[in-house]
């Protein structure tokens, strides 16, 4: 029975790792052909845009400040920052006029009803203001920001660049991680510029890009084709929005050459708490895939891709944490207890079983974080190398919070603690390609 439950476990576990195996192979090759594209357009002139930034803002006085400053500089004269300060009860309001934004202060008790309620205040403000009389809906663009968040050199023209096609509605930014001198900072960017940028890019090639809650830009035709209110009291409502989007035959793309940065959490708990937010809000949003297939907007590639995103928490994280896990139990238990390897027994060289597994398990990781080295510059390839093999485990901490999302599911809670920000020292150079 014993041997019978281990077998099936390890099959799985082959399934899982064969499809991950697959799909990093896809991203690769996919998502280096668009870098590279996006490289060579970097200097390509675009048309006239008018853009206008929303902040939605909860006691952040400690970075908001920075932030708007540096939007001011990037973003031509004629382009708005609004901060919507959802309630703060510290400087936030005072800090942000001061850096030259536009403040919406909101009241309690209708304030601090979550990230989607308060862009919508801000989108309603901006569309009663001056852009209410825009003759240029598609040739108005609404970028969404974090407080923490600053744009990359030059960001602004090569996401504007993308919006040229006019099927596009929405172009999201890879992410990087400015604290990132610390372990769990550098694991985070790892994670976001070495492994979740190649996937947004390689997304590009099926025009179904995720959307972010952070570099986040979105033409004003799109959203109102949503409607009155795009944004979603979703725990996600940035992916909410993506999908929404591409349910009316807008494609969403990925300014693969730009980046925006941002303050990775700095303890373990705050990790989980953060990753269990969105993993909930992910399987929640999941709910819409069939949508998808009935839209007749959708293209075929956009439904599947799409759609293999939002089941991958439920069908491939959630199963491949029970068969790793197990996989990786017995291995030591017949190793330690029966001084054996599993499959002995059958004839499978000891040798050739375990290299098959390292290279399933452990070579997408090892060579993403190579090609992380070589973006980041400041990352040197042997290290590189360690962290991507620490990267197989520290993906824990996501299995973790995909199994909180779901008993929180199961227990019908959706409030959630915002992530805190910290005084940042010196940044490391933010250099990357």
């Amino acid at each position: 029975m014993a041997t019978t439950l281990f077998n099936g476990v390890m099959a799985l576990a082959l399934l899982l790792l064969a499809w991950g195996f697959a799909q990093f192979m896809l991203w690769y090759r996919w998502g280096l052909t668009e870098l590279e594209a996006a490289r060579r357009r970097e200097t390509e002139s675009c048309g006239h845009y008018r853009v206008a930034v929303l902040i939605p803002c909860l006691n952040e006085e400690a970075v908001i400040g920075e932030t708007v400053a540096a939007l001011r500089d990037e973003l031509d004269r004629g382009a708005e920052v609004i901060v919507i300060d959802d309630g703060s009860d510290d400087r936030t309001g005072e800090l942000a006029t001061a850096a030259g934004a536009r403040v919406i202060r909101r009241e309690l008790p209708a304030a601090r009803e979550g990230k989607g309620a308060a862009l919508n205040a801000g989108y309603r403000a901006l569309l009663n203001g001056s852009f209410g009389a825009s003759t240029a809906p598609d040739h108005t663009i609404l970028c969404v920001m974090d407080a923490d968040g600053r744009l990359s050199p030059n960001a602004v023209p090569a996401v504007l660049s993308r919006f040229e096609n006019p099927r596009v509605g929405g172009v999201q930014l890879p992410v990087r991680i400015r604290n990132r001198r610390r372990f769990l900072g550098r694991m985070q960017d790892l994670e976001f510029w070495g492994i979740s940028a190649i996937a947004q890019m390689s997304r590009i090639r099926t025009r179904s890009v995720s959307l972010g809650g952070n570099g986040q830009f979105t033409r004003l035709s799109a959203l109102r084709s949503v409607g009155r209110d795009p944004w979603s009291d979703s725990l996600t409502e940035d992916l909410d929005l993506g999908v929404e989007l591409t349910l009316r035959g807008w494609e969403l793309d990925c300014a693969a050459a730009a980046w925006v940065s941002q303050q990775g959490v700095e303890t373990v708990r705050a990790l989980l708490r953060q990753r269990t937010r969105w993993y909930q809000g992910h399987m929640t949003c999941a709910r819409k895939a069939m949508r998808l297939w009935r839209s007749p907007e959708v293209a075929p590639r956009t439904a599947l891709e799409t759609t293999l995103y939002l089941l991958t928490p439920t069908f491939v994280m959630l199963p491949w944490s029970i068969a790793f896990t197990l996989g990786l139990a017995h291995f030591a238990y017949s190793l330690v207890v029966h001084g054996v390897l599993p499959f002995d027994a059958v004839g499978v060289n000891p040798a050739f079983y375990g290299g098959f597994w390292y290279v399933l398990t452990f070579l997408p990781p090892v060579v993403l974080s190579v090609l992380y080295a070589w973006r980041s510059e400041e990352e040197r390839v042997l290290p590189a190398i360690v962290k991507g093999h620490v990267q197989v485990f520290y993906a824990y901490f996501n299995m973790a919070a995909v199994w909180r999302a779901l008993v929180r599911m199961a227990l019908r809670r959706t409030s959630w603690v915002k992530t805190r920000r910290v005084v940042e020292a010196a940044a490391p150079g933010a250099a990357g390609r």
